[in-house]
């Protein structure tokens, strides 16, 4: 195997933190809607993660969307082009 690129290294530290925060963003939305019962504060939170996935969570070869609860390492391959997502970049 080939070791990553400099490139690849900070688009993979640029996932997980993308991972991370959209963990935060959901616990948000649950603490805004139970405890203080806002459920649009809660829906708006949602809608940011969602479209924060869809423009920052896409594969670097064929810029398709990724599905952000997979779990991603260096040897992540893109379901829709089949090539290693942090590699050869």
């Amino acid at each position: 195997m080939q070791a990553l690129s400099e490139k690849g290294t900070a688009l993979l530290a640029k996932f997980k933190k993308f991972q991370k925060l959209s963990l935060v963003l959901y616990a948000l939305a649950a603490m805004a809607f139970v405890f203080a019962g806002n459920i649009l504060l809660a829906i708006i939170i949602v809608a940011l993660d969602i479209f924060l996935e869809i423009k920052l969570y896409r594969c670097p070869h064929c810029g398709k969307g990724l599905d952000c609860r997979r779990r991603v390492n260096e040897d992540t391959v893109c379901p829709k082009c089949e090539k290693y997502i942090f590699r050869g970049l």
